[in-house]
């Protein structure tokens, strides 16, 4: 909860501060939005190893190979990396190229799919 409390600080000083910047040097302001982004994000990566383990521990104990759960969590990743481009785009005033990130995304959730669907048909298979 602490953690939260610090990234909501560090957004909300960030968002006045660029609403400030933003009139004169919009450059400015878009690099410093992009600067407590990536200060949000560093501090969420202290919480991610704790969360690796615990998926790693989840794997091991459900006795289905890794191959199953490998895609779901790439695709989370994905999805997550997509929305905060994508946001920073459009507070960038680039929504064309939002949109191409958010086609990017939802098209490389789906390759990074395929392997997980692949398992699916062959089981599948296996079953008729």
């Amino acid at each position: 909860m602490e953690i939260m409390a610090k990234a909501a600080a560090i957004a909300l000083l960030g968002a006045a501060c660029s609403l400030l910047i933003k009139a004169k040097n919009p450059e400015y302001s878009f690099a410093l939005t992009a600067l407590c982004a990536v200060c949000i994000c560093c501090a969420a990566f202290g919480m991610i190893s704790s969360l690796v383990d615990f998926i790693s521990e989840v794997i091991k104990n459900s006795g289905l190979p890794a191959a199953v759960f490998v895609p779901v969590i790439k695709c989370v990743g994905i999805a997550v990396l997509t929305k905060l481009i994508c946001g920073l785009c459009k507070d960038a005033g680039q929504s064309g190229t939002s949109a191409a990130v958010e086609y990017l995304g939802g098209a490389a959730a789906v390759f990074t799919a395929l392997p997980l669907l692949q398992t699916l048909l062959k089981t599948l298979e296996g079953l008729t």
